[in-house]
């Protein structure tokens, strides 16, 4: 009876130590969530060297390297998701790293510089760096007369099919769509500002994927004033009209920026008395 009491205390005793690891992990995400990514970073390296549960180690690893990477210390993150396949092979985020470190290593190599152990080969290559260091340690890419477009809307699909229902996805159909929208630099024009009747049905279509799948986006209304003004600027006024009164309509009773934008755009359509009919002014 003794034994079984003293079980039940020491199993009471250790149950508050299991419930902070967890609460550590969930402190170390509201850190970085919050922008206070060295207490985050330190809150992370301590599960790892504590007795946490392999899921918990996982998932420290996999934020540690992700910090490094939107940190653009892409050698660390990469070496973070290593171990993290190497030592936690079975866990999910293990899983989501593992085909993607040959790549990570692909891109180490062309833009970071890798940590050198050895002191007397670090002062050699701080010689070779001296009399070379016109080359920059960043490799640069080429792009003229490549489709800057189409490349850019090859990754965006593929984070939108491969991580669906994703914060990733969400940021990537907003990335596809303003490239869509185009740009100009160097007296160039990209995507619709390029070419209107091939980019304009792909940004239609994108945009309503996106509502589909993120109906409660915040950035739905910037959008459809985008697609309001790429109609304006086309000179297509009833096309233009028929999204400025979406902005409005789905806007509702409550006031807001772009449905003020659109009213006062309206505005000009009964002043220049615009034809119902057609695209040209009276």
């Amino acid at each position: 009876m003794k034994k079984v009491i003293l079980i039940c205390l020491l199993f009471l005793l250790l149950l508050p130590a299991l419930n902070v690891f967890s609460a550590s992990y969930q402190k170390a995400e509201m850190f970085n969530r919050h922008g206070l990514v060295r207490e985050s970073k330190a809150e992370l390296i301590n599960i790892i060297f504590s007795n946490a549960s392999i899921t918990e180690k996982a998932q420290a690893y996999y934020l540690l390297g992700l910090i490094a990477y939107t940190e653009k210390k892409v050698n660390k993150a990469l070496k973070s998701w290593r171990e993290l396949v190497t030592k936690y092979p079975e866990t999910k985020e293990a899983k989501l790293v593992k085909d993607r470190v040959k790549e990570l290593a692909e891109i180490v190599g062309g833009i970071e510089k890798e940590p050198i152990k050895n002191a007397v080969a670090q002062l050699y290559l701080n010689h070779g760096d001296f009399w070379s260091k016109g080359t920059g340690y960043k490799l640069t890419i080429d792009t003229s007369l490549m489709p800057h477009v189409e490349a850019a809307v090859k990754w965006y699909d593929k984070v939108i099919q491969e991580f669906p229902n994703s914060s990733a996805s969400r940021i990537a159909y907003k990335g596809k769509m303003r490239t869509l929208l185009g740009w100009k630099k160097h007296g160039n024009s990209y995507g619709i500002r390029q070419s209107f009747s091939k980019y304009m049905p792909q940004l239609l279509e994108t945009f309503n994927q996106f509502e589909i799948e993120y109906p409660n986006a915040s950035t739905l209304q910037a959008f459809r004033y985008q697609i309001a003004q790429a109609y304006w600027d086309n000179k297509n006024w009833n096309k233009s009209r028929e999204w400025l009164n979406l902005i409005i309509k789905k806007a509702g009773d409550r006031d807001s920026f772009y449905k003020d934008s659109a009213m006062r755009r309206l505005k000009w359509f009964k002043k220049s008395k615009v034809s119902d009919e057609g695209n040209q002014m009276r």
